[in-house]
């Protein structure tokens, strides 16, 4: 069990692009991971979601991650499409 949890982690670092699926459909695509320093996990997702013509980039911990298939690049996630995309938002720096 412990090196399906090892592999996901390592799936995790490199998902920018993977599909992402909630309980309840697709919710968009890994923008990119977001790691601690000195950490070679991430610790959070970036996700990238349309709806409605607008762009939303939630933050989704990765506790939140049911499982991740790298061979089909899916991240499936433990919530439902609503709940990611009501999370809070990764906004680009101002320059």
């Amino acid at each position: 069990m412990v090196g399906v949890v090892v592999e996901e982690h390592q799936a995790l670092a490199c998902c920018s692009g993977f599909r992402v699926e909630a309980a309840d459909g697709v919710v968009g695509v890994v923008e990119t991971p977001l790691f601690p320093p000195d950490a070679a996990a991430p610790d959070f997702l970036v996700v990238r979601a349309a709806r409605r013509g607008r762009i939303r980039r939630p933050v989704v911990t990765t506790a939140l991650v049911a499982r991740v298939d790298p061979a089909r690049r899916v991240v499936v996630l433990r919530a439902r499409q609503r709940e990611i995309v009501g999370l809070p938002q990764h906004l680009p720096f101002a320059i």
